[in-house]
């Protein structure tokens, strides 16, 4: 029986898997930069997304309308090195694996990788405790 270590599966080619910047495709594990912790934010399992370098201010307008946490991070040659391209967008999927990576960093990327799946925001519900 052979076995087989997380870190060697991906999901590209999977409806859910989109796209590619740098060395990075959807459907892959996102990449760990030596040196910083990009990990960080995947401990909570909700979309994501993650830019390397500078996120455009349309893209952050949109994480803010739709809630999405938006990572951005300095940009060093480690992210180079770890396979990422400047200022693309990477979103990540609950499951944390990339599910688009997109060179553009636009909004509208993510508006055609949700569109064209069907899948689409539930707006949010603020509930406070009413009061008597």
């Amino acid at each position: 029986m052979r076995t087989i270590s997380q870190i060697t599966l991906n999901y590209r080619g999977s409806a859910l898997s989109v796209g590619a910047a740098g060395h990075v495709h959807g459907g892959d594990r996102l990449p760990c930069k030596e040196g910083a912790d990009n990990f960080v934010s995947l401990s909570k399992m909700a979309w994501q997304v993650h830019v390397y370098g500078a996120a455009k201010p349309e893209l952050a307008r949109w994480c803010a309308d739709h809630h999405v946490d938006l990572q951005a991070f300095v940009w060093t040659p480690q992210h180079e090195a770890a396979g990422f391209a400047r200022d693309a967008l990477y979103l990540l999927r609950p499951d944390t694996y990339v599910g688009l990576a997109d060179p553009s960093g636009t909004p509208e990327a993510v508006d055609r990788y949700f569109a064209g799946r069907g899948l689409r925001f539930m707006a949010e519900t603020a509930t406070e405790p009413a009061h008597e």
